[in-house]
């Protein structure tokens, strides 16, 4: 059985692809699209978009080609691959200074939110916990809660000192934001995604085989991501500490590993 609305999906996956390309060689290439934007975040929008362009867009494409030949493993990418997409450009639409790709960011994020929805959607219309055989699930979901539980005490170290000052978080105010886009995503819809993937995944509910995956391919292309963004801070020399990208680098992994274990447990079609 294919994932259902597939017609619907070949549309807007391709002007998906097409978009994500021209705003990420944009915003890659061209040094003047975050003009605006301080230095730190220039930087770090730079080597997502690199990321986006050599990682996200090509891993979009075949996983979708793939998930159209009834692909088990290629649906559970693609919707992962969706989801990153749709975080990353809430990002850009919020925290990125207005410049000349403003209509395309809204673009690319209404078109990964929708397609991530008709993907989803059409996951629950099938028996997923059924594709895998012995899966590791005990595992995957304590890793998951892990991973959840690190970043929420990375952003509380943050938000709960300058709420208890008064203050602003250096997170906000290096960035001249009102707030910090990323805090607001991860403490609102992101991490208590992946915890409550983590709990249904070890009562072994479909809902978190679909959760648990769909967070773990996100899981591996932000990490890589957050790494570049540190590389490119270094290469600028607007930072001299290559720790973080060694960290995020080691999580990538570390979660590619997972990914492929899981993965492994799929029955074939």
């Amino acid at each position: 059985m294919r994932i259902p609305y597939l017609k619907s999906l070949r549309i807007l996956t391709i002007l998906l692809a097409v978009l994500l390309t021209v705003v990420s060689i944009a915003g890659a290439f061209f040094p003047g699209t975050y003009e605006r934007d301080s230095a730190s975040m220039a930087a770090q929008g730079m080597g997502q978009d690199l990321v986006d362009l050599f990682l996200g867009v090509p891993l979009l494409l075949v996983s979708f080609f793939y998930m159209a030949k009834g692909s088990r493993i290629a649906s559970l990418l693609y919707a992962g691959t969706l989801f990153y997409i749709m975080y990353s450009f809430i990002i850009y639409c919020f925290g990125v200074f207005f410049n000349q790709l403003f209509l395309l960011y809204c673009a690319t994020l209404a078109l990964s939110l929708y397609s991530f929805i008709l993907v989803m959607s059409g996951l629950r219309q099938m028996d997923v916990a059924n594709w895998f055989d012995r899966a590791p699930v005990r595992g995957v979901s304590i890793y998951i809660f892990f991973v959840a539980l690190v970043f929420y005490t990375l952003w509380l170290k943050a938000v709960i000192p300058a709420i208890w000052s008064d203050s602003i978080p250096a997170e906000v105010s290096d960035y001249n934001l009102p707030v910090n886009p990323v805090h607001v995503i991860d403490l609102a819809f992101a991490l208590p995604g992946l915890i409550l993937g983590s709990v249904l995944l070890w009562r072994q509910k479909g809902l978190g085989y679909v959760i648990a995956s769909v967070s773990l391919v996100f899981m591996v292309l932000l990490t890589v991501a957050l790494a570049a963004m540190v590389i490119v801070l270094v290469n600028r020399q607007i930072s001299e500490d290559l720790t973080v990208a060694l960290v995020f680098g080691v999580l990538s992994i570390t979660s590619l590993v997972v990914v492929f274990l899981l993965f492994r447990r799929i029955r074939p079609r």
